[in-house]
């Protein structure tokens, strides 16, 4: 489980707690699907017109990291995929 207290950018952005969990268990089969609107208050600004990038985009993909995952955005479907 991810460590809120070393995470660097735990202040900036405010997952669950629940989903720190859910990706601590994700099988590598499966994928956590996150819509835009979702993402952007978890990794402000988060995607805008369809792109995730900077500061959201790290931040989302520290945080994969941190659970053991990869954070990918797709912007076909408006969502951040978490996986293995």
């Amino acid at each position: 489980m991810i460590d809120r207290e070393r995470f660097p950018a735990a202040d900036e952005f405010s997952p669950p707690h629940e989903i720190d969990e859910i990706l601590d268990l994700l099988p590598a089969e499966v994928t956590l699907n996150v819509p835009d609107q979702i993402l952007s208050l978890w990794f402000p600004p988060g995607p805008v017109d369809g792109v995730m990038e900077g500061s959201a985009l790290e931040q989302a993909q520290n945080y994969a990291h941190s659970c053991g995952c990869k954070f990918r955005y797709r912007r076909d479907i408006g969502e951040g995929l978490f996986y293995r």
